[in-house]
């Protein structure tokens, strides 16, 4: 295959081929250490997920604590301490706002989980609520890499290889983008009335009765570079949620867990999702 002759021998189909991979030999703390010994400061926590380091001694106590009671347990039959212990944990964390909380394995299935949930959400209401199946979200926007997250993204580049394949459920609005989308003459204000507007053009262009939910990250992450909504934002999009009856799905898989200061990205200004995915700096890469 063309494959063999590109790429570095390896049996791993790495995600450059043409590029050969720095050797890890070991992670501590904050650092990266190569077979040849050299020392990198991995100031990013690798893909934002390492935030508390590598190796953490708590964590790897914790870690072989759980794994001399239970590696593994079937959710269909089984419940545990531990994930009972954790899903309070994070129902605690927001002051009595939100009730329930759903283990999966990565911000990709959670996304997955959120979109599937919202629409059995809908199918146990009433006949006129169960035509919800549709979605908005927003350009230059990034959802998780499974196809039914890519396809409620907006991100065209990751999208374009794929785009016969994704889902045709999803419709996108302009980012809340201050540096490039707010005009001159607008103020803050104007410019979020101008964004609710549009969003509220798009739930009546599609037909209100069949959007589930918008879909928006707090603070967007790389799609556009840590770029947080201007004031008042959420409260405006969340407004025109409620008065069509869809829900609101705020994305926190990057920018949650503590990164802005409190430990849900939505406390800043106190605008509740009624679905939320966390992911990264919720294991830490363990």
């Amino acid at each position: 295959m063309i494959i063999d002759q590109i790429m570095p021998k390896s049996a791993v189909l790495h995600r450059d081929l043409r590029h050969q991979f720095l050797q890890l030999a070991s992670c501590e703390g904050h650092y990266c250490i190569l077979t040849d010994g050299r020392k990198i400061f991995d100031s990013s926590g690798d893909a934002a997920v390492a935030c508390l380091g590598h190796g953490h001694p708590r964590v790897l106590k914790a870690i072989r604590q759980q794994d001399a009671i239970a590696t593994y347990c079937a959710t269909t039959f089984f419940a545990h301490s531990t994930s009972e212990e954790l899903c309070q944990l994070l129902v605690d964390s927001t002051e009595g706002h939100m009730s329930k909380a759903y283990i999966v394995s990565s911000g990709s299935e959670a996304m997955e989980a959120a979109m599937k949930l919202s629409r059995q959400f809908f199918l146990e209401q009433t006949p006129a609520q169960r035509t919800r199946y549709r979605f908005i979200s927003r350009s230059r926007s990034y959802h998780g890499i499974t196809l039914g997250a890519l396809s409620v993204g907006g991100h065209a580049g990751r999208r374009a290889n794929f785009e016969p394949m994704m889902c045709n459920n999803t419709s996108v609005v302009s980012p809340c983008f201050s540096y490039r989308g707010q005009a001159s003459h607008e103020t803050d204000a104007m410019y979020v009335a101008r964004l609710a507007k549009e969003l509220e053009d798009e739930f009546i262009r599609l037909g209100p009765h069949i959007i589930c939910a918008f879909v928006a990250e707090p603070v967007v992450g790389a799609a556009l570079g840590c770029v947080p909504a201007v004031p008042g934002y959420f409260k405006a999009m969340k407004a025109v949620c409620e008065k069509y009856g869809a829900l609101l799905i705020l994305v926190e898989v990057m920018c949650g867990m503590g990164r802005t200061g409190t430990l849900h990205a939505w406390q800043d200004e106190g605008v509740v999702p009624d679905l939320q995915t966390i992911g990264k700096g919720l294991g830490g890469g363990y």
